[in-house]
């Protein structure tokens, strides 16, 4: 049975250094997914973690890419999710508003109530740091080491 747990970060540095102390412990950069509202900071710490590249959704590159960055600049379209890592095809380009972040959430395993609670702190432009963790690896440790980086408890504004 694989676990996961969820770390949310309110600034980039404090994800890449949680990922970072995660990966330390042995954790594959498979095993870690990241989704956020920004793509230049998930970009960054993609880079600097080694996670994977960052999706940002069909069409969200080339001239549509950029005709759709200005229809979200000027509030004509929903925002999208950007994510890295093995959850990134099922959360890159999820709308931001609505349901979309919260039903792709929860086709990656996470509860509903708890997706909706995540979905709301990516649209603060918080980090979402997901690790999928075997039996035998220990969630109290990434757990731990996501408070040391600076967790944000879900409840918090």
């Amino acid at each position: 049975m694989t676990i996961l747990v969820v770390g949310i970060f309110e600034h980039p540095s404090d994800a890449a250094l949680a990922i970072e102390a995660v990966r330390e412990q042995g954790i594959k950069p498979k095993q870690i997914s990241v989704v956020t509202k920004q793509k230049n900071t998930l970009k960054m710490i993609s880079h600097d973690t080694g996670i994977g590249r960052t999706e940002s959704g069909e069409g969200n590159e080339g001239l549509f890419g950029t005709a759709k960055a200005l229809g979200v600049g000027l509030e004509m379209l929903p925002d999208t999710a950007v994510a890295a890592g093995p959850a990134a095809r099922k959360l890159a380009g999820a709308d931001l508003e609505g349901d979309g972040l919260p039903v792709s959430l929860i086709s990656i395993g996470i509860p509903q109530e708890d997706a909706k609670i995540y979905a709301r702190h990516v649209g603060k432009e918080h980090i979402i740091v997901m690790v999928t963790l075997e039996e035998k690896q220990n969630q109290q440790a990434i757990s731990t080491l996501f408070e040391q980086h600076h967790a944000i408890p879900p409840a918090s504004p």
